[in-house]
């Protein structure tokens, strides 16, 4: 049997020595680069796997990121209720997530809790972060402004990167969009069309940046003065999106326009329209936010507020990957990502 490669093999190969080899391994800032580029060729040489499970046990970098996401709707329950199941924006995370990790050969792990700050919650991330050891967490929302899982996360040290968060921007590392801008971009495409009877389709106040979203909507339609508005509260899914755009759709002066603050809910209007004999876009117009999969694979396509999800992503899982410590100050900062308003066939001027 082939005698497994040491570091000893690695520093006599590199001309270094062990201690060397050591820091190198574990990820130390102190390295000098072509002293760790040294060490890195001899690992290659000589096909050196490390374990990694040992270097955990002597303080190393656990090469594992965390994605904690916060479910209203119980969604690991076993239950055959068609909501109880991860939001789709969920799946662009992790594949962004996934992206780092792979190109770095680091793990991800997910866990789901209540966004609730329950004894039983706290206690349940408190036992996973006991459990798991991770370089950094990525939340999201509603978990992404959750003071409690914030002040853990610090309680523990551990980086956090916060994707889409409303409050305390200064806090972590923050990936955001401009969403008051993008529901004024579009309130203005709608009214554009020429459409006066809009209805918007909300989501959960626990998303809290959700609040620039409406904010910006409600301000570009509501200033001009022949237009009304008729608002419902949604929850994101697709359920919501069918039953609320079936209440919107049943009014005797219907909105010819109706914007649902994500695109799964707008696919369940879409969804809606059709089961009234409504059509879409020649009887009414339909915008979602997300740039998810759906709004691309529906008929008509779903015009959206495209946002880089899959990017953002990656950037939080590249940023916390490439993380060596440092002050609180030197890592918190915002970071603005684009988006874009795209306006397919779903969008169309307003019937006569």
């Amino acid at each position: 049997m082939k005698r497994a490669v040491t570091i000893i093999d690695i520093a006599n190969h590199a001309g270094v020595s062990f201690k060397t080899v050591s820091r190198v391994l574990n990820g130390a800032p102190t390295v000098a680069e072509e002293l760790r580029a040294r060490v890195e060729k001899a690992m290659r040489d000589l096909d050196y796997k490390p374990n990694r499970a040992a270097r955990l046990l002597r303080g190393g970098k656990a090469h594992a990121l965390g994605l904690i996401v916060g479910s209203q709707t119980q969604a690991i329950a076993q239950s055959p209720e068609p909501d109880r199941r991860m939001p789709s924006y969920a799946a662009d995370v992790i594949l962004g997530l996934l992206q780092a990790c792979h190109a770095a050969e680091y793990h991800l792990v997910i866990e789901n809790i209540s966004p609730g700050g329950t004894p039983e919650a706290q206690a349940m991330l408190g036992r996973f972060l006991d459990l798991v050891k991770l370089d950094g967490v990525i939340l999201v929302p509603p978990l992404c402004d959750t003071p409690w899982v914030l002040d853990l996360l610090d309680s523990r040290g551990i980086a956090c990167a916060r994707i889409n968060p409303g409050l305390d921007l200064d806090r972590a590392l923050c990936l955001v969009i401009d969403n008051k801008s993008a529901g004024r971009d579009v309130g203005e495409a709608i009214l554009s069309h020429g459409h006066r009877r809009v209805g918007f389709i909300d989501g959960p106040r626990s998303h809290v940046a959700l609040g620039e979203r409406r904010a910006g909507f409600l301000d570009a339609v509501r200033r001009v003065a022949d237009v009304t508005v008729e608002v419902r509260q949604g929850n994101f899914l697709f359920t919501s999106g069918f039953e609320k755009g079936r209440e919107l759709l049943s009014l005797s002066e219907r909105p010819t326009a109706i914007f649902a603050a994500n695109d799964e809910m707008a696919a369940g209007v879409l969804a809606a329209a059709v089961d009234c004999g409504i059509e879409v876009p020649r009887q009414l117009s339909l915008v979602g936010f997300g740039g998810l999969a759906i709004s691309e694979h529906s008929w008509p396509r779903l015009a959206t507020v495209s946002q880089p999800t899959i990017d953002i992503a990656r950037i939080a899982g590249e940023q916390l990957i490439a993380r060596e410590g440092g002050a609180a100050a030197d890592w918190n900062r915002v970071v603005t990502m684009p988006y874009e308003l795209a306006t397919r066939q779903s969008l169309a001027p307003a019937p006569d």
